[in-house]
């Protein structure tokens, strides 16, 4: 197995979860790859059902070197699939992905102090 088809497994796997999208997406593909932050990242369009007319944007990665083990950065807001900006809005994501678990280090950083 090579990277992109682990990415593409784990995508599958975090749409087919019952918080996500709760079965496997009827079609997906990967669209491009990226490397940001010295990770690798593959974007992926994909649709809930064969006959939907829109493609969604998927991104899975922070793959280090050819490990097929990516950091978490797995996520799809069900926004529209746009091939004129897929890598910015994967970007995005990953940025909002980061942004949300250094929220929650802090917190939990901030829930060990001693009060005072």
């Amino acid at each position: 197995m090579n990277q992109q088809d682990a990415a593409k497994n784990e995508m599958i796997r975090w749409l087919s979860h019952p918080s996500e999208l709760g079965k496997k997406p009827a079609t997906i593909e990967c669209t491009a790859e990226f490397d940001y932050s010295e990770m690798k990242y593959y974007v992926f369009k994909f649709k809930k059902k064969l006959f939907d007319s829109k493609w969604l944007l998927g991104v899975c990665g922070g793959y280090e070197g050819q490990s097929l083990e990516h950091c978490g950065h797995l996520f799809s807001d069900f926004n529209e699939y746009r091939k004129e900006s897929e890598i910015e809005d994967a970007i995005r994501i990953v940025d909002t992905i980061g942004q949300y678990w250094m929220s929650r280090a802090k917190m939990y950083e901030n829930s060990d102090k001693p009060k005072q």
